[in-house]
């Protein structure tokens, strides 16, 4: 997949970073801290229980908290990680376009199937890594099922790369 193929196949990553920044934000929002729940009239949250050690530990992890007021339900801090949401289908769309990206710059270095194919997958899961470590750096909320769809993302444009490169090739006989 050299020339002409190739270079307008590395326009894919800058469509589909425009098609992904027109998508709406995430629904769930940034994760709710304990003050802002405090805030909105929910229950004070503390520290996570210690247990004691020694003749007076208690079998109730939860002694020294604040009894749940009755009528009352402790709402959590962040909403549950669905597997189809809005920010899975981010991370598959964006996965596509990188790992096609990364099987297009291969193409321009190399004519070996499998270093295209290791050089879209190393930029598209190396760029999904890299997002769920700065998450998890407190700039997020980590998920691995963000990184789940980052893999399904990369073996699709993977295999659609691969398919669009073997069907430009002419066949020799």
């Amino acid at each position: 997949m050299r020339g002409l193929l190739a270079r307008s196949a590395l326009g894919a990553p800058v469509l589909a970073a425009l098609a992904l920044s027109a998508l709406p934000a995430r629904a769930d929002g940034p994760r709710a801290s304990a003050a802002a729940a405090a805030r909105a009239g929910g229950p004070r949250i503390t520290a996570a229980p210690v247990a004691r050690r020694g003749p007076r530990a208690s079998a109730d992890p939860w002694v020294g908290f604040p009894a749940k007021p009755p009528g009352r339900a402790y709402a959590p801090l962040r909403a549950a990680d669905p597997w189809f949401g809005d920010d899975k289908m981010r991370h598959f769309c964006a996965s596509i376009a990188l790992a096609g990206g990364g099987y297009a710059l291969g193409s321009l270095t190399t004519s070996d199937l499998r270093q295209r194919l290791a050089l879209g997958a190393a930029v598209a899961l190396g760029a999904g890594l890299a997002k769920e470590v700065y998450d998890a750096t407190g700039h997020g909320t980590p998920s691995v099922r963000d990184f789940v769809w980052d893999a399904l993302g990369t073996s699709a444009g993977l295999g659609l790369s691969l398919w669009f490169d073997l069907a430009a090739t002419p066949i020799q006989f």
